[in-house]
């Protein structure tokens, strides 16, 4: 099984009711629906465009050390 991370997030009182909603309407866990929500924006074209900026960032601080 691949490793996994934990993470501690804190939500406003609207978000929290919200995704729990939809969380009881889709009868799962409110932290399962959190995780695939995540896990999709992760997966998504516009954040890996960011990990591409956020790397070539990186390499371009790491190169003025």
């Amino acid at each position: 099984m691949p490793e996994r991370y934990m993470l501690s997030i804190t939500l406003s009182e609207k978000a929290y009711e919200e995704f729990r909603l939809v969380a009881t309407w889709k009868k799962i866990p409110i932290g399962t629906l959190i995780r695939q929500i995540l896990e999709r924006e992760h997966e998504s074209q516009a954040f890996g465009e960011l990990v591409k900026r956020a790397s070539a960032d990186g390499q371009t601080n790491a190169s003025e050390d």
